[in-house]
């Protein structure tokens, strides 16, 4: 357990919206097919020629984080990039950050967390740790994540689902007196499902200078169906432990704050306890933005009211690995 703090949070979205009903229509697909299949009825994009990128959105929803913590942009000590996508190879994306925020010269500490879809919670209680530790005193933690200029060629069931955003926290320290914490983490891998999301390309295994490495290896490629069905098996189980180890049942959790994975991989969490109107969803107007897809919907639903100092909260989530994650905590 961990005497840290959420103190601000802020996020950013693409400028263009693109409804399900305009991408049925470029797609050849029969009308109502998207909303029914993936349960997104529109998203954002980014809009590439205002100059907006996973950088920018991510370096504005950073500085509304600042904001919203009440500090100034040099408190900030750390910056933990927490993306399911790298803005490049190298370096680090939190270096590239801090460039864009003019603290270049800072000599402030950066690196990346990458777990795909379940980086930001990571995150947090790494940068919990760390705060805890008295090592770092504000951390920033940044996910943005634009997939829509990259989902020409895949999959229809792939390009329907994404949508382009960013959101940012600062972890610091729980003033005395306040009941704000991060109880528990939990990470399990079942690697048996490592090839059932991932872009094969890019890296070592197959660099783009090898011959035989092809233009459908750096294309994002997901089995849905495979990652749902070994992600429910080991649901039940990952969720029981979870209780035992932490001391915190299901019926504890104000909201579960979930991956927002896709219509079935929302509507799952019921059959463990967790009621509808306990589930934060804003899938259906922003789809899947990948690592941003959690603290999205954590900063919407703490701007709306609906979460507020005190509550109890899980981040949950699931990521390409294949991994299961969850982190309890006390907003």
């Amino acid at each position: 357990m961990f005497n840290t703090k959420i103190t601000g949070i802020g996020k950013a979205v693409g400028s263009k919206i693109k409804t399900s009903q305009e991408l049925a229509q470029e797609m050849d697909i029969k009308d109502g097919w998207i909303e029914r299949a993936s349960g997104v009825y529109s998203r954002h994009y980014i809009d590439r020629e205002k100059g907006e990128t996973a950088l920018t959105l991510g370096t504005k929803a950073a500085s509304l984080a600042i904001d919203d913590a009440n500090i100034h942009l040099h408190d900030i000590d750390c910056i933990i990039g927490a993306s399911g996508t790298p803005l490049q190879a190298i370096p680090c994306s939190a270096a590239l950050y801090q460039r864009e925020l003019g603290l270049e010269n800072s000599g402030i500490a950066c690196f990346d967390v990458d777990s795909t879809c379940y980086s930001f919670p990571i995150a947090v209680f790494i940068a919990s740790n760390l705060v805890n530790t008295n090592l770092y005193k504000n951390i920033l933690i940044i996910s943005s994540d634009t997939p829509s200029p990259t989902l020409s060629g895949a999959e229809r069931e792939v390009k329907v689902l994404f949508g382009d955003g960013a959101a940012a926290c600062v972890v610091s320290r729980t003033p005395e007196g306040e009941s704000s914490k991060v109880h528990h983490f939990k990470l399990n891998t079942y690697s048996e499902g490592a090839d059932y999301t991932a872009v094969k390309g890019a890296g070592i295994l197959r660099h783009p200078s090898f011959p035989e490495t092809t233009d459908q290896d750096h294309i994002f490629q997901m089995q849905g169906k495979k990652v749902f069905k070994t992600a429910v098996r080991y649901l039940k189980k990952f969720l029981e432990d979870l209780e035992n180890e932490s001391k915190i049942t299901i019926n504890d959790y104000k909201y579960v704050v979930p991956h927002q994975t896709s219509k079935n991989g929302m509507e799952i969490l019921r059959k463990y306890g967790f009621e509808k109107d306990r589930v934060a969803n804003h899938l259906s107007d922003h789809g899947n933005c990948i690592a941003a897809s959690i603290p999205m919907a954590f900063h919407d639903y703490i701007k709306s009211g609906k979460i507020k100092r005190g509550d109890t909260i899980l981040l949950f989530g699931t990521s390409a690995g294949l991994s299961i994650g969850a982190l309890s905590i006390t907003y």
